[in-house]
């Protein structure tokens, strides 16, 4: 328990923190069926892009529970998975637009995301994967609807954690129209967007595999309401 005081009447109130938990952001290899870097990720949270050819609950295996709709390809494409142990529990999943292709040759992309209970503090969990740089034309649209789920996740009174892909090293846009931080290593273009209640320890980088992507992982702590 972490006692902050009352800006307002002075008093003293409790909040929960959450023990230290680790989580990664992965942008998969699209390229092939028959690869994935999912197998060789551990951390207690894998928010993964680029999964659309592949069963992510078959990769991780039965330690995960994973959000991916594998009924369509466009909703395939991101992943949000949690490991199957007692402090994380399940509550809720499903998808927000972020942008359509409007005729160009891309899949529609779709915010990805899990509500978690981690040590009894319940917290928005999202994947999502930005349009390439070639299709920039769409980051307004999508930057948009990003900034209003993460309204929507604020409203509820949720802490939030996106992972994603943003095709920019410096997603300044977006951390200015959603109210989040934007946290990764230098020169990544892969991280997390955060709310005020996330506190981000020991990012780095891990080995890419047959990705064109390092993943990036970090330890989290999460300060409840």
């Amino acid at each position: 328990m972490i006692i902050v005081p009352d800006s307002v009447s002075g008093t003293r109130h409790r909040k929960h923190e959450t023990k230290a938990f680790t989580v990664a952001t992965v942008n998969d290899d699209f390229v092939h069926p028959k690869t994935s870097n999912l197998p060789g990720i551990d951390a207690d949270i894998v928010l993964a892009q680029e999964t659309k050819w592949e069963n992510a609950a078959a990769r991780l295996g039965k330690k995960y529970n994973t959000h991916q709709n594998t009924t369509r390809v466009d909703k395939s494409g991101t992943t949000v998975a949690f490991k199957d142990e007692d402090r994380f529990k399940g509550k809720g999943s499903g998808y927000e637009l972020g942008v359509t292709a409007h005729g160009r040759k891309m899949e529609t992309r779709w915010i990805n995301y899990t509500d978690v209970e981690v040590d009894g503090v319940k917290v928005r969990m999202a994947s999502v994967h930005r349009p390439p740089l070639r299709f920039k034309a769409l980051w307004p649209e999508f930057d948009r609807h990003l900034a209003q789920f993460a309204k929507e996740t604020r409203q509820e009174g949720l802490p939030l954690i996106i992972g994603m892909d943003s095709n920019t090293h410096q997603p300044h846009v977006m951390e200015k129209l959603t109210g989040l931080t934007w946290r990764s290593v230098p020169g990544s273009i892969d991280g997390f967007l955060v709310s005020k209640e996330v506190r981000v320890d020991h990012l780095h980088r891990l080995a890419k595999n047959t990705s064109d992507h390092n993943p990036v992982v970090g330890k989290f702590h999460v300060r409840g309401r």
